[in-house]
């Protein structure tokens, strides 16, 4: 990749993709305020936990690289992005606290509590090592490309999860429109206006993709039985805090 291609790109449409960037991360949090609620009502963790890691490594780690975007490169576009992204590592530190309070009858049944949060935490430091070699592996020093991975990679198994559940339990229509909002809008800011780069066949493939899979996400989300009504009790339900 071409960073100094792909910043003047971004210059030179700045009112566009400032316009599609802000609605893509608009979308990403309706979605994760969807996610939220979502657990809240049904008392499950809404983020599938390869996800939860994955994300989690991303995020972190561009926020950590804070020397990269501010002093190294110096350009609007990351530095806005690190903005956003600090909001966005709450909302997984969140969804980790979701899934040890929530998910263990699910994910482990057979482990104690103890050896649950033991393994969790192992798992997380796992994906940790795997995405340092993830990036070490790809020419995308400004994080672009692997995030259309980020992207493409929900869906597909966010709708394994409603399948293996068999009914809407830790979703919601928001999750859905968020998602679809946030795909379309940063998929078509970066296949017109990210510059050469983002326009190779192979690109185009991904965002083909991520739209399709984001709709049949949804489209499955409509064809499945509603979540049972909760049985939790006042008190188990105050439990679940933001």
């Amino acid at each position: 990749m071409d960073v100094q291609a792909t910043f003047d790109a971004l210059d030179d449409n700045i009112v566009p993709v400032f316009a599609l960037a802000s609605l893509a991360m608009l979308g990403n949090y309706i979605w994760f305020f969807g996610a939220i609620s979502a657990g809240k009502r049904d008392r499950v963790f809404t983020i599938p936990l390869f996800l939860t890691f994955f994300w989690f490594a991303h995020d972190s780690s561009f926020v950590l690289s804070y020397d990269r975007w501010f002093n190294t490169y110096d350009h609007w576009f990351p530095q806005l992005f690190w903005v956003l992204i600090i909001f966005t590592v709450g909302f997984e530190l969140y969804y980790m606290r979701q899934t040890l309070r929530l998910g263990q009858a699910e994910l482990a049944p057979g482990l104690t509590p103890l050896q649950f949060r033991i393994g969790f935490i192992m798992c997380l430091a796992a994906m940790y090592i795997a995405w340092i070699w993830l990036k070490q592996s790809m020419q995308d020093p400004v994080y672009l490309d692997i995030f259309a991975l980020t992207i493409l990679s929900y869906p597909c198994l966010a709708i394994g999860m409603m399948l293996r559940r068999g009914d809407r339990r830790g979703f919601n229509g928001v999750m859905c429109a968020g998602f679809l909002m946030m795909t379309f809008c940063y998929f078509t800011a970066s296949t017109i206006f990210f510059g050469p780069y983002f326009q190779r066949p192979s690109y185009y493939l991904v965002a083909v993709a991520s739209c399709v899979t984001a709709a049949a996400m949804t489209w499955v989300y409509l064809h499945l039985p509603p979540a049972p009504a909760s049985t939790s009790t006042a008190s188990d339900r105050s439990e679940v805090t933001a």
